[in-house]
């Protein structure tokens, strides 16, 4: 399709969730600004990950879209498309593809809609359609090829932007404090948490780690993790036998600092890990039911642990066959205390 760039304007960029793909959209961001240097840029996304965009340059405006409404949900949406078709949009960059995106994007009323079609509403809702992908194309990538098809550059180097806030710095500087760290040894952060348990590295395991790591690397640990986290925290302190100081109530920009402030960060394939590796903070990353190839932390300073490939992989990490003998007790301790070796950054 032809594009008249000097006309645009102002975009939507709508990506909802989560942290990861959030920072992975980056490169698209910056894309889609060199690209129209004159327009601005405005980001639709879940009011639970606004901090993640905050301060990021190529973003002018976020827009929030509340997880828990407080009335109706049609009304909630009836009211987002009015407030988006009143900006008067350019173009639409649908990098989420899920239906509700594909429906805002489609009524947004961008004369321009782009997307990944890979099914019939997505098709129906773009008519700057992504036709190719491949199928084990790191996820910036997948996101960029949307804004790559609006004309925007690959980038030989992506990059990423996440702000450590002065106000969440303090605060974290402060909790720690409380905690009993008095900044006189690294800290070593272990994240146990995963969107599904399959994903999850054992507890028995990383307290097994974490005691190594007191014991022979003489550093300080700390666990975070969800509220839901809770239960795997308390078996990771047993298994230890210390008493671990732990987070389970961090805001998200408090988690950013924490992860910012560490010598080390251990955790599976989930949010911390993608912000860690935009850091650039050391990183082990521990990948079971996903691919690695899709997911793998971005930045210079990581590790990827991954189990031997099974039988049934893919895996929808919905109903895995093995139960409690899944892909990840395939990684050992041994694994991770040899990557801690390689990263060369505990002594």
């Amino acid at each position: 399709m032809k594009i008249n760039f000097a006309s645009i304007r102002k975009i939507l960029v709508l990506r909802y969730r989560s942290i990861g793909d959030i920072l992975l959209a980056n490169p698209a961001l910056k894309g889609l600004r060199d690209k129209f240097h004159n327009a601005k840029i405005h980001v639709l996304t879940d009011d639970d990950f606004e901090e993640i965009l905050r301060g990021n340059p190529n973003v002018d405006r976020v827009i929030l879209n509340p997880r828990k409404p407080a009335g109706s949900k049609w009304m909630g949406d009836i009211a987002m498309v009015k407030k988006l078709r009143a900006e008067k949009y350019d173009i639409a960059v649908d990098l989420h593809g899920g239906p509700r995106s594909a429906m805002f994007t489609l009524l947004s009323g961008a004369a321009l809609r782009a997307g990944h079609a890979f099914r019939l509403r997505n098709r129906i809702s773009y008519n700057v359609p992504v036709t190719h992908c491949a199928a084990d194309e790191h996820t910036w990538k997948v996101q960029f090829r949307v804004v790559a098809e609006l004309g925007a550059k690959w980038p030989t180097m992506p990059e990423y932007f996440l702000q450590v806030d002065e106000t969440s710095a303090l605060s974290m500087k402060e909790r720690l404090e409380r905690a009993g760290f008095t900044f006189d040894r690294p800290l070593a952060l272990l994240h146990p948490g995963a969107r599904v348990m399959v994903k999850q590295w054992p507890a028995e395991r990383m307290g097994e780690l974490a005691r190594w790591l007191v014991d022979e690397k003489k550093v300080a640990v700390f666990l975070a993790g969800s509220p839901a986290d809770g239960p795997e925290i308390r078996k990771i302190r047993n298994a230890s036998g210390y008493a671990l100081p732990f987070f389970t109530e961090l805001k998200l920009g408090e988690l950013v600092a924490l992860i910012n402030r560490s010598a080390l960060v251990v955790c599976n394939d989930s949010g911390p890990m993608h912000i860690a590796g935009v850091l650039n903070i050391p990183t082990i990353a521990l990948f079971g039911p996903s691919d690695p190839h899709i997911w793998a932390p971005v930045g210079e300073r990581n590790i990827t642990l991954a189990c031997a490939p099974m039988e049934c992989m893919p895996c929808d990490q919905k109903h895995c066959p093995y139960e409690g003998n899944h892909c990840m007790t395939r990684i050992s301790v041994d694994e991770v205390k040899r990557a801690v070796g390689r990263m060369g950054v505990l002594g």
